[in-house]
């Protein structure tokens, strides 16, 4: 036993060392530094303040404060549904020395409705501290959202009342340091007021996305007064005035005069003294600008000469009036401006590798019958000659094995041995701008089951584009982290699998320019074009839109210019109307589809496109567009857009740990904007072509439009307004023209009423027919600027397919 002991003695002296050192780390836990509560201050707000619009990135600013030992951490966002897998976490790294304060910005998508924001700030996984923000308010899409920057918001108060062409108003007030750095924040502003405010504090990425946001619709309006040159220190470029000074006027009655309002208060008034730059007068006082403005891409900079907090414009009755001219001018973008909204398109574009290929029905049924001729009739007959039917039981599992590894190296083959990223981008802007806006769809493709980090430029906006089934739970550590750049970090592929990823951005516009033209004689009118591009891009397919007609042009090779020109749909030969003619493409009627969904062929360049490797991912890109059910489906009116496509990338991404092969495609829509709309006067008849419209109700109908209404035991009203131009015709004739999709047709007519604008109710169109239903009395039916309203409704269960319902007016235009 004697040998035993100083094993014994050993074993206990490691075991009272073991507890000597788990005592000394439980000591030295204690000692390190930690965190209450109590040393953090943490403030959130959220969106413009407190607003958003939904589908839209909504910026979080965030003040932090520690006044404890210094701390590394990071500060989250959840949104999203843990239980639904919609979740999603949005992460900023902060560093925290004693005694410091900073304040961060970062940004989230909500597409559900939300009334604030929780930020968690973590140390590891330990939470730290935790605020929510001030409350959120969410803004339909098409209410019109004014930006205030003023000492004294209160004085532009009333802009809420002041809607343009949009049915609500909202106005935000606003600190310089709230505008975004990230130019897609930016997108859920319409007006940004900037009065009596040091613009000098303006950060230069804040000044790059004030430009990318004018490029693609935003409006500036810049105030003057005494304080003009601190507002326009950091716009001064942008301004569509010189402005030189401020000086008293006595009076300003050109500007009561025009807005037929007395001032309340009476002069002299300050005034900022200017000369046109470029750009136009909208209001004036002899050779003074008072309003002024010009455009940007498809946006507009104004400079107003007068401070609204001060007299004449503060509490003058005549403010509403003036904004009105502002407000009237705001663009609607249609919706492929938008990111795609159907996840299942989306996804089928990206997720079609051309290097990806299933084998067809014939290869497999090839491949089974050489399998079992093989291991049949071939292996039986060969060992019944060797006299070796004994070593089937040898042949057959050898030729089972041959076999599939065959096919395992196959479909190993086919699926592809490389990451992939494909890159489907939509591009939206104007000619004459110097960027545009992109939604880029990001299709990850793995060969293997991995978590990957995708990083993209840190301007960028990203995140899982269809959330549901995401899974972005790989080792606790996954969501969206921002820092120099965008990473989206642990995004789990499955074996062969492809994760979907939106970004939005913006890039430099491709030279592509085009002047156009219309011009009406009589009861036909006439589109042209010329189109030229200037950039070293081929724009596949290309072709334009115009008035709900597309318009095929062909491919359009980096320095080629070419001329476009087709007749528009007129209102004297309704038979015609859709019919394919040397310069009238044909239509492809989809039930309640958008004017992309009943133009693929054209848009595409083929018919067969549900074949074609390198067209259906292009099809479906459409398709995400098309079905998207937006509420925006009318075509801008007053430009010619040119759609067509490229192989260019408009996204720098990059994934960790592999190197990704990247394939790109994007589809650009290009607005050109009219330079001369009606060139000739005269008796006219009103091309379907040159009437805005939009839906004020709808019962029962999917998706309304004039151009294709398909309605079933439903209703819906339209309201027609004409072309500036066309507004100053004098109707001496009214119709209504209705036309069926199938031609001639038995299905009966719907009920027709039109608007009685002095009586203010829906009167019954009698004896309605398929064409053109002549209006016997229309003076009741016209109201300002020759604006009609029409409510069709029909009740019969089979429905009805019907191309087109617009008011036509013929009389004199002069």
């Amino acid at each position: 036993m004697m040998p035993h002991l100083p094993q014994r003695k050993l074993a206990a002296l490691l075991f009272l060392l073991a507890l000597l050192t788990c005592a000394g780390i439980r000591s030295a836990h204690a000692a390190a530094p930690s965190w209450q509560s109590s040393d953090i201050t943490l403030t959130v707000t959220a969106g413009f303040d407190g607003q958003y619009k939904r589908g839209n990135w909504v910026p979080v600013y965030i003040t932090i404060a520690n006044s404890g030992n210094a701390l590394d951490g990071t500060l989250r966002i959840v949104t999203g549904n843990a239980t639904l897998e919609t979740d999603i976490r949005y992460d900023s790294p902060v560093s925290l020395p004693t005694q410091s304060n900073k304040r961060l910005v970062t940004y989230i998508y909500l597409p559900d409705l939300i009334d604030a924001v929780t930020v968690t700030l973590l140390d590891g996984q330990q939470e730290v501290a935790q605020a929510n923000s001030n409350r959120l308010q969410s803004l339909e899409q098409d209410m019109l959202l004014y930006g205030v920057v003023s000492p004294l918001p209160d004085e532009l108060g009333f802009l809420e009342t002041v809607t343009g062409a949009r049915t609500q108003a909202a106005v935000a007030v606003l600190k310089l340091e709230d505008l975004p750095e990230a130019p897609a924040a930016w997108a859920a502003l319409d007006v940004l007021v900037l009065n009596d405010v040091d613009t000098g504090s303006v950060t230069p990425a804040q000044q790059e996305a004030l430009q990318a946001w004018l490029d693609t619709g935003g409006q500036l309006v810049v105030t003057g007064g005494p304080g003009w040159r601190q507002t326009a220190a950091a716009v001064m470029d942008l301004l569509p005035v010189t402005p030189t000074d401020a000086r008293s006027e006595a009076d300003l009655p050109a500007l009561s005069a025009a807005t037929n309002t007395p001032f309340r208060d009476p002069g002299p008034y300050v005034v900022t003294t200017s000369s046109l730059k470029s750009g136009e007068l909208l209001y004036r006082q002899d050779n003074l600008p008072l309003l002024a403005r010009q455009s940007h891409g498809r946006g507009s900079v104004y400079f107003l000469a007068l401070d609204p907090q001060l007299a004449p414009l503060a509490d003058w009755d005549g403010s509403p009036i003036l904004w009105q001219t502002i407000a009237d001018t705001i663009p609607t973008l249609p919706y492929w401006a938008h990111e795609p909204r159907n996840a299942y398109a989306a996804a089928a574009a990206v997720e079609s590798l051309p290097n990806l290929v299933l084998p067809s029905i014939f290869q497999l049924i090839f491949f089974l019958l050489l399998y079992v001729i093989l291991i049949g009739p071939v292996n039986y007959m060969v060992l019944k000659r060797r006299k070796r039917l004994e070593l089937a039981w040898v042949t057959i599992p050898a030729l089972i094995i041959l076999f599939s590894g065959a096919a395992y190296f196959t479909g190993f083959r086919l699926k592809g041995n490389e990451t992939i990223v494909n890159e489907m981008s939509v591009a939206y802007g104007g000619a004459n701008a110097d960027t545009m806006r992109v939604h880029t769809l990001i299709g990850l493709y793995s060969p293997r089951r991995r978590a990957y980090d995708l990083t993209m430029p840190p301007a960028t906006l990203a995140r899982p584009f269809d959330q549901r089934g995401m899974d972005m739970n790989s080792g606790g550590n996954a969501g969206i982290e921002r820092t120099q750049s965008l990473t989206i970090r642990n995004l789990l592929v499955d074996v062969s699998g492809v994760q979907t990823v939106i970004a939005t951005g913006y890039a430099p516009m491709p030279a592509f320019t085009g002047t156009t033209r219309v011009s009406i004689e009589g009861d036909s009118a006439q589109f042209s074009a010329q189109l030229q591009n200037n950039s070293d891009i081929t724009l596949e397919s290309a072709s334009i839109l115009f008035g709900g007609t597309v318009y095929a042009v062909g491919d359009l090779a980096p320095g080629e210019s070419k001329p476009v020109s087709f007749a528009l749909n007129g209102a004297s030969t309704p038979s015609s109307l859709f019919s394919p003619t040397s310069s009238v493409p044909t239509r492809y009627a989809v039930p309640g589809g958008s004017v992309l969904a009943n133009n693929y062929a054209t848009l595409l360049g083929s018919s067969d496109y549900y074949d074609d490797r390198r067209l259906y991912p292009r099809a479906q890109l459409l398709d995400s567009l098309a079905s998207a059910g937006y509420g925006l489906e009318r075509p801008p009116q007053n430009t010619a857009t040119l759609i067509g496509w490229s192989n260019t990338s408009q996204l720098e991404a990059s994934t960790y740990p592999d190197n990704a092969t990247q394939l790109s495609t994007t589809l650009y829509f290009i607005e050109l904007p009219l330079r001369e709309e009606i060139t000739l006067e005269g008796q006219t008849t009103t091309p379907t072509a040159l009437w805005s419209w939009e839906v004020l109700a709808t019962n029962g109908v999917y998706e309304p439009s004039p151009d294709d209404l398909f309605i079933v035991s439903g209703w819906v009203e339209f309201e027609y307004l004409p072309w500036a131009r066309l507004q100053m015709l004098t109707p001496e004739k009214m119709e209504l023209l209705l036309l069926e999709a199938n031609n001639p047709t038995s299905l009966p007519t719907p009920e027709v009423r039109l608007w009685d604008w002095g009586q203010e109710l829906w009167v019954v169109l009698p004896d309605v027919q398929w064409g053109l239903t002549p209006v016997a009395d229309f003076a009741p039916f016209l109201g300002e600027n020759n604006r009609v309203r029409v409510r069709l409704r029909y009740d019969n269960p089979d429905g009805a397919q019907i191309r087109s319902v617009f008011p036509v007016l013929t009389g004199e235009l002069r």
